[in-house]
């Protein structure tokens, strides 16, 4: 054991030196952004729940929101709703059109390339990749039926 701080000690940290404010609420709200697997706001507001009562989902959301623009979480939209995960740069995903998972993919795996004069045109500064298909689960299952 080294002792040093943990990543969300690191995350409370830097949302403290951008001056973000840290509740016990925050606090948990960062803990299952670190256990939960891309959760949806409403997966993170049923968790709270149960200890916060009286924390309401619009503020499950906000906190959610802050955290973004804070640049410790990112949002992922898709099936009409949003996951967020507790990362500071963008990486690619897998996201499985029947069961619905989202998978982070190794980056190393993946190369984009972009024509020279496209990215003289665009000035891109970041790219956002999602790759859609079907898990391995949900293949298995279907080649069982």
């Amino acid at each position: 054991m080294d002792g040093g701080p943990t990543m969300i000690d690191r995350i409370i940290q830097k949302i403290k030196d951008k001056g973000g404010r840290m509740t016990i609420q925050r606090v948990t709200i960062l803990e299952l952004l670190a256990k939960l697997d891309h959760p949806t706001a409403e997966e993170i507001f049923q968790y709270t729940h149960d200890r916060f009562p009286s924390l309401s989902f619009t503020t499950v959301y906000n906190t959610l929101k802050s955290f973004k623009q804070l640049g410790v979480i990112q949002e992922y939209y898709m099936e009409e709703r949003s996951r967020f995960e507790l990362s500071e740069k963008p990486h690619p995903h897998f996201h499985c059109l029947q069961c619905g998972c989202l998978n982070d993919l190794d980056p190393g795996k993946i190369t984009i390339i972009m024509d020279e004069t496209l990215e003289e045109e665009l000035a891109p500064v970041d790219v956002e990749l999602f790759l859609h298909g079907f898990c391995q689960d949900c293949r298995r299952n279907e080649d069982k039926s």
